[in-house]
């Protein structure tokens, strides 16, 4: 092989190895830019697409008589389509009654009105009101009138007894409940808590 031809081939390697480099350095960098950018703009279309919701809700409301009601979420959302409607996910509310009883409740979902302050709770809904336990997949709770009507997969547990009902009404100012069930010949299921001393 003569002289020529060996620096003909030496300076096609170095050419070679020039482009490879530039390849690399310049097309891989812009590769990576290009996928840094489109995932910024993921992350924008995310934030964009939930611009409406709300991170660690609560709405505070209080009637003439002194009763006050709380209710809290984790996230919530503001209805489209009814300004006035808040939807709620992960939710507690607390209501304050004048004699100084707390009434607490939790849900996974609510759909608060923000005119009236009533509330539609659902899934897994938890009532606990002084020494009573009351769970129900719904709850209707009406702050103006201190009535709940909890309904659909109910139990109820107090010191004295357990029961599955279909629908159980609460009127918090008079201090009545109300039991029932959808059919009329269906029974209530009642079960009495003996506390023989022991426990």
């Amino acid at each position: 092989m003569d002289k020529k031809t060996y620096i003909q081939i030496v300076i096609i390697l170095i050419i070679f190895s020039i482009l490879t480099f530039v390849y690399i350095y310049y097309f891989s960098k812009s590769s990576n830019t290009l996928s840094k950018l489109e995932r910024e703009k993921t992350d924008i279309n995310i934030v964009k697409g939930s611009e409406d919701l709300i991170s660690e809700m609560s709405y505070f409301s209080e009637d003439n008589k002194g009763n006050r009601y709380e209710i809290k979420s984790e996230y919530g959302v503001i209805n489209p389509d009814k300004s006035n409607l808040i939807l709620m996910d992960k939710v507690t509310a607390i209501i304050y009654l004048l004699d100084g009883e707390k009434i607490f409740i939790s849900s996974k979902k609510a759909e608060y009105n923000d005119d009236n302050n009533d509330t539609t709770f659902s899934g897994s809904v938890k009532m606990v009101y002084i020494d009573h336990k009351i769970k129900s997949e719904y709850m209707d709770l009406s702050f103006k009138n201190q009535t709940a009507s909890l309904y659909d997969n109910v139990s109820y547990n107090s010191k004295l007894s357990n029961l599955i009902a279909d629908r159980i009404f609460v009127d918090f100012l008079n201090k009545k409940t109300k039991i029932q069930m959808n059919n009329e010949n269906n029974s209530i299921l009642v079960r009495s808590i003996i506390n023989n001393g022991n426990n």
